[in-house]
């Protein structure tokens, strides 16, 4: 679990190096509760000495991979769920994670906890920890889930797409129409041809309403009535 981890925590940062952006927590995740307490099981049962490895190991992969279940838009999630999923496999039905006498010999690795030397009897061997990769051994679903993690951690890294205060606010002055340059269209336009005018003294205006006139009308009405 701690290869998922660090391969999480490596892409984070690699996308941080070269896209040059920020951690920004996606508004669109789901299931988070879930997958912190999957998390947290799966660590329990490999690193702490708890009883019932294997139980809180398959529970804190089930928690893991229904919430990435919830989260198939984020890349990296589909591949994280197969790796998670065929360690978890391998643990449900052998009550124990399978570890391979030739791994474990090219590591000098020693079976304890929840990983016990596979046997005779031991289901989907294969699913077990078999590959030796430096002073440790891995499954196949550690590598797959190390694979996914990476790609989710990148995925969580956005470009900076910070501005300025002066690009903000001439984004709100950029204009739909395209721009019209007035003094252009002076030169442009016909010189011995004046624009068109209106003078307001052929058009009197009304005169200003009279908050009497109402009453007044009313009273003529009334007068012509009677």
């Amino acid at each position: 679990m701690f290869l998922v981890i660090l391969a999480a925590a490596i892409g984070t940062a690699l996308g941080l190096v070269l896209r040059g952006g920020r951690i920004q927590l996606r508004t669109d995740l789901r299931a988070l509760p879930a997958i912190a307490l999957g998390a947290l099981f799966l660590v329990a049962a490999e690193w702490l000495p708890i009883p019932g490895k294997a139980g809180v190991f398959i529970v804190g992969t089930a928690l893991v991979v229904v919430g990435l279940m919830q989260n198939l838009h984020v890349t990296g999630a589909v591949v994280t769920s197969i790796g998670l999923f065929l360690t978890g496999f391998a643990v449900l039905v052998n009550g124990y994670l399978p570890l391979r006498a030739e791994a474990a010999e090219a590591t000098n690795t020693t079976a304890s906890g929840l990983r016990q030397d596979e046997t005779e009897d031991s289901t989907l061997g294969i699913l077990g920890d078999v590959v030796p990769l430096g002073p440790w051994v891995f499954s196949f679903g550690d590598l797959i889930a190390t694979a996914g993690a990476f790609i989710v951690g990148r995925d969580l890294v956005r470009k900076d797409e910070r501005i300025s205060a002066d690009e903000f606010l001439a984004q709100f002055t950029i204009l739909d129409e395209p721009h019209v340059d007035l003094n252009k269209l002076r030169a442009t336009s016909n010189p011995e041809r004046p624009p068109p005018t209106i003078d307001i003294r052929d058009h009197p205006l009304p005169p200003p309403p009279n908050r009497n006139d109402r009453f007044i009308r009313m009273e003529s009405q009334d007068e012509r009535q009677s």
